[in-house]
């Protein structure tokens, strides 16, 4: 809904330095609690850990290192915006949300962490309603984009000191020793540092580059689509998160079940999504931002794509942070990030919004292919052989079911209600993956017990 307000209200022309402002701090934020996160919810959930002291270093060591981040964003960000300043004005407004928005993320893990999911959960539609509410503070106001970065601004403040309240209220954070727990944590959480300096990269990367090469437009409309997709690259970190607590003091039967089960779930909201992408992705971008946005359709539909695959990617990296693989993963996230701006460097330059999109589908296939050697490696039983191949039999065959549907029924492209028999023949062949799926995991845990 905040999206939808947004959109309308600024237009391509004006949403395209937001767009890549908030991109270039959202990177320093997550520089701002380098691993802190993960370590935090790893380390409270163990089985009798001192759940204050954990919580009260990686409090500490947040603060610390996100200042020093919003420091670098400035430092680095005067030579590269310095000629486009509206764009450098946006950035320095919103760069005193940095620490607040990490610690956000390192509250809400401290909860997770607890097995306070429940708590988690609700700082969701809570800050997004904060958001909301700011969005509608600078509609009635008529302000302009300089308006917009410090009504955003106020609701990182409001949702990073509510999200460390809350985190408070479960987990009792204990300060003794703390400038030795600072060092300690800080070294402990180098190597997940290193996954997430690269990953944001990975992430938003793009947008800045499409705004330095193309202009405002052109990351206007990937912003847009990248947002949409964004709650779906999100998934496999809140099925994983709920697992967590039950996960770190389960036996190995037990852990093998869950990542099982995990799996199936994450296949099943996976496989069906670059079907919706092909289908409504342009008119869902219309119904949200306007047909000013129609361009961003497109790129919605290729990250679509991308997000399929991200979602079992996403799945296979938290199942081997869990398991201890951490050092394999640096080779992985280290591949596709370089591949990834290799790739867009060529990609953005001729095809724009487009080209950014497809080459994350392209960096997506690259990581599955290497996370998937990882989890076999690290699982205990790992899945056969027969189980992954029936998922790829019914991904093809329910391809080949819709564009059999779409065909007889003489299906045109459109919106409104003219999408109900497309919706309607996706429905019957998602049903028909589901089964295919179902059945195959059922035959292989036959075969195994």
């Amino acid at each position: 809904m905040a999206l939808r307000e947004a959109t309308r209200y600024f237009g391509p022309t004006q949403w395209g330095p937001i767009t890549v402002a908030l991109a270039w701090v959202t990177v320093f934020a997550y520089l701002g609690s380098p691993g802190i996160a993960t370590l935090t919810m790893r380390e409270i959930a163990r089985p009798g850990a001192d759940a204050g002291s954990a919580f009260g270093r990686a409090l500490a060591a947040t603060l610390v290192v996100s200042v020093g981040a919003g420091l670098a964003a400035v430092i680095l960000g005067l030579p590269i915006y310095w000629d486009k300043g509206g764009t450098l004005g946006l950035v320095l407004i919103l760069t005193p949300g940095i620490p607040l928005l990490a610690l956000f993320m390192s509250s809400g893990s401290a909860l997770i962490g607890r097995g306070r999911n429940d708590a988690r959960a609700a700082l969701d539609p809570i800050s997004s309603a904060l958001l909301l509410v700011a969005t509608f503070v600078v509609i009635d106001a008529h302000l302009r984009s300089r308006g917009y970065a410090l009504a955003y601004l106020g609701y990182l403040s409001a949702s990073g000191l509510l999200a460390a309240a809350l985190a408070t209220f479960f987990v009792r954070p204990k300060f003794r020793g703390i400038r030795r727990g600072v060092t300690s944590t800080l070294r402990a959480s180098l190597p997940l540092g290193q996954f997430d300096l690269f990953a944001i990269a990975y992430a938003r990367a793009d947008s800045i580059m499409l705004f330095l090469i193309r202009g405002n437009r052109p990351v206007a409309l990937y912003g847009v689509a990248y947002q949409i997709a964004n709650f779906l690259f999100a998934m496999p970190a809140m099925l994983s998160n709920a697992l967590l607590p039950e996960f770190m003091s389960a036996d190995d039967d037990r852990q093998h079940f869950l990542a099982r089960r995990a799996l199936d779930v994450i296949l099943t909201v996976a496989l069906p999504l670059p079907l919706f992408g092909g289908l409504f992705a342009r008119p869902f971008v219309i119904w949200i931002a306007g047909p000013r946005f129609a361009g961003a359709g497109p790129p919605l539909a290729l990250l679509t794509g991308a997000a399929a695959i991200a979602l079992v990617n996403g799945y296979l990296f938290q199942m081997a942070i869990f398991a201890g693989a951490e050092k394999g993963l640096w080779r992985v996230i280290g591949t596709v990030t370089v591949a990834n701006l290799a790739a867009n460097a060529v990609a953005v330059s001729l095809w724009g919004a487009s080209g950014a999109a497809s080459v994350m589908i392209l960096t997506e296939a690259i990581g599955l292919a290497m996370y998937w050697k990882i989890y076999r490696s690290r699982m205990r039983s790992p899945l056969g052989r027969r189980y992954p191949l029936s998922v790829v039999v019914a991904l093809l065959g329910t391809l080949a079911l819709w564009w059999t549907m779409h065909a007889a029924l003489g299906l045109e492209p459109g919106t409104g209600l003219v999408m109900f028999p497309r919706a309607l023949a996706l429905a019957v062949a998602y049903a028909a993956l589901l089964w295919t799926i179902t059945s195959a995991a059922r035959k292989l845990s036959q075969r195994q017990h």
